[in-house]
């Protein structure tokens, strides 16, 4: 994927047609919440798809793509031939890669093609860190980093101009579905439908039967910290932040 070809991409501009992109760490949720969005009529969602394609659908649905934070997009960075040696070692992946977007288009880049809509989901950071850990096999300061990151990114976005930015609270999600979607579909200035709280069943990649509550720490209004945990402390202001504006 040329740069020429993805400049090429951002002269044909959208013309003010929607986009929207579900961001959040690895194991905060993103999938389920890929399917939530995905499952409205309106919307063609495709999953980690790094090339730009997601801006290119036809047959007037909204485009949208789900992606992981940090390590396949950010802001300003995109893919660079960096990321071609960090691959050559398995250790290079797991301790500096995540810091490596893999996406050929920045978010602003993709601001230049689409009117964008950017949801970015946070988790409580406990259940976040031990997810991270256990599912990716990260070394603990490996996952501190990676959230640590991933709400400097959400706090820049959301002050961001001309951007459209929801933080999205998973754990109030699981724990409140139909109403969590009808405002997620109100700011997006969708009809709400029924086929969204299914979305649980057309989970491909971990698919169950429906909104695990027992998944959400409670309370998830921010009443109460997270657990604590060694090196957890920094992470709170960050994830605080959002947490006030999210839905």
């Amino acid at each position: 994927f040329r740069s020429s070809r993805r400049d090429l991409m951002l002269d044909r501009s959208a013309g003010g047609r929607p986009g929207i992109v579900v961001l959040g760490t690895p194991r905060s949720g993103t999938t389920l919440l890929a399917n939530v969005v995905g499952a409205h009529p309106r919307i063609a969602m495709m999953f980690e798809e790094l090339h730009g394609g997601a801006f290119r659908v036809v047959g007037g649905k909204i485009p949208a793509v789900k992606l992981c934070t940090p390590n396949q997009v950010d802001l300003d960075r995109r893919w660079g031939p960096m990321n071609r040696v960090i691959n050559l070692s398995g250790w290079l992946r797991k301790n500096v890669g995540y810091r490596m977007p893999t996406s050929r288009l920045s978010l602003r880049d993709m601001m230049g093609v689409a009117d964008l809509r950017v949801l970015c989901l946070i988790r409580d950071p406990a259940r976040a860190l031990d997810a991270i850990r256990r599912r990716e096999r990260l070394s603990e300061p490996v996952c501190h980093d990676i959230l640590a990151r991933t709400y400097r990114l959400f706090n820049t976005l959301r002050d961001e101009p001309g951007l459209h930015c929801q933080v999205i609270s998973l754990d109030r999600l699981l724990l409140a579905p139909e109403p969590q979607i009808r405002k997620l579909c109100a700011w997006l200035g969708l009809a709400f439908d029924p086929a969204m709280l299914e979305a649980p069943q057309h989970n491909h990649l971990y698919p169950e039967s429906g909104f695990r509550h027992e998944r959400a720490a409670a309370p998830a209004d921010g009443a109460a910290d997270p657990p604590a945990r060694p090196g957890l402390a920094p992470l709170l202001p960050g994830y605080r932040a959002l947490l006030a504006q999210a839905l």
